[in-house]
């Protein structure tokens, strides 16, 4: 695994941002990565479904595989945030993008046979990526994006290629917090990041008086550190990497759980999609394809374990 410059990333995005965050959250608002969610939980959006009113395509299971090169010279300008290891994140270097969302692009490249505009896949901050999106600025983006029905009101979404779970951590040396129906009670402080899955969760599950929000999960890692909160819950992969290569200082505790809530998907503008109709069919198709030969689990070992 590639150490990134986990922490003084986020630590540095800690602006309040809109629309999208790593992991995900579902409404719109200028909380950090996305909107807050504490008035309304979206659900999570069947990206497979209802094609017809969020002009989503699924994957035909039936197709033949021999798809490749079928975005033969088609242009299109790709995001990504560069904030969130071990998906999007920038390496020791500082300027060169790497994880599992960018190796999978490279991937999805060689397959689809698109161009990258300007050969450089760009980074900013998930407000900026969302509105981007929204606007058709940006035709494609990949950053750990959740396909919520919120977020496919102004963008459509690819099939799943990730579902990640949701963790409690906290201080290595506290031995009360077990697991997530332990914070039930409200007798503990949990640190949120406002907008992401997480936040939807604690929100919807944990009393109003014990949550503190963040506008980045980089504060709400260090609130829990620092013995400002008693526990944090985030991604578990971002989680498991981050104290892997020693840039959080806690300990997950209980099994991860709100499974199924958290699908990763490649997001498309509207505008990319009406100007080429079948380009999330040929996305998903080849994303089936790296499913089933095996790549998907390499890139999974490679970043993420």
């Amino acid at each position: 695994m590639r150490k990134g410059k986990f922490m003084s990333i986020l630590l540095s995005s800690a602006m309040a941002l809109s629309v999208l965050a790593g992991c995900g959250s579902s409404s719109s608002s200028s909380t950090d990565t996305s909107a807050d969610t504490s008035t309304e939980t979206t659900e999570t959006a069947d990206t497979t479904d209802d094609t017809s009113s969020d002009e989503t395509s699924g994957s035909d299971s039936t197709a033949s595989a021999d798809f490749s090169g079928e975005l033969e010279g088609v242009e299109l300008a790709v995001g990504t945030s560069g904030t969130y290891a071990p998906f999007s994140y920038f390496a020791d270097d500082g300027t060169t993008l790497q994880g599992y969302d960018v190796a999978m692009l490279e991937e999805l490249q060689k397959m689809l046979g698109f161009k990258i505009k300007d050969d450089k896949i760009q980074d900013m901050d998930y407000g900026p990526l969302g509105t981007s999106l929204s606007s058709g600025q940006l035709d494609v983006g990949a950053a750990a994006l959740c396909a919520t029905d919120e977020r496919k009101k102004t963008m459509n979404f690819s099939e799943t290629y990730y579902d990640a779970g949701i963790v409690v951590c906290v201080a290595k040396d506290n031995d009360t917090i077990k697991s997530v129906d332990d914070l039930t009670s409200g007798d503990y402080t949990v640190a949120l990041q406002s907008g992401t899955i997480a936040y939807e969760y604690g929100t919807a599950n944990l009393p109003e008086s014990c949550i503190q929000s963040y506008d980045s999960q980089a504060l709400a890692y260090k609130a829990v550190e620092d013995g400002q909160a008693d526990a944090t819950i985030y991604d578990l992969p971002g989680t498991n990497y981050g104290i892997k290569v020693g840039d959080i200082n806690l300990k997950v505790v209980g099994d991860q759980f709100y499974t199924g809530q958290a699908p990763y998907a490649i997001a498309f503008s509207k505008d990319i999609c009406e100007k080429y109709p079948h380009i999330i069919d040929d996305f998903n198709k080849a994303i089936d394809t790296l499913r089933d030969n095996g790549t998907l689990d390499e890139l999974d070992k490679e970043w993420c374990q």
